[in-house]
């Protein structure tokens, strides 16, 4: 009886472990990006950008440098920002890619009329695995 209670304990702790939300961590840095300047009005993932719904904090959408996929990221994931400051901190969704030569990276979609965020800073990513 001893042994059974042992392995369905070890199975109850593996199945657990295996279902945990492990969820990924990157210091990056952090700019911005604007709708509709060189960048287009269309997101990698073929999402349109409307400028009102960018202001309203509707669409709170990043692009990742390269490297970042290779990480593991993916367009459409899910994110959460670590930051000192407010505007950036949040959950944000994965929509756009930066160019080839960026690295370690991440663009936050504003509108140029936007404040709170002037100056490239460091922040942390959390991919939030569903």
């Amino acid at each position: 009886m001893k042994n059974l209670f042992k392995k369905v304990l070890i199975f109850i702790l593996v199945t657990l472990i295996c279902s945990m939300e492990i969820n990924d961590e990157h210091i990056v840095r952090a700019t911005k990006y604007y709708a509709g300047t060189a960048c287009g009005i269309v997101t990698a993932d073929g999402s349109r950008i409307n400028s009102q719904k960018v202001r309203r904090g509707e669409h709170r959408w990043v692009a990742l440098s390269p490297d970042m996929f290779k990480k593991g990221y993916k367009l459409g994931d899910k994110i959460y920002v670590k930051s000192n400051n407010s505007v950036l901190r949040g959950h944000w969704i994965v929509k756009d890619k930066m160019a080839k030569y960026k690295k370690n990276s991440i663009d936050f979609l504003f509108t140029k009329d936007m404040k709170g965020f002037e100056n490239p800073c460091k922040v942390t990513i959390y991919r939030i695995k569903d």
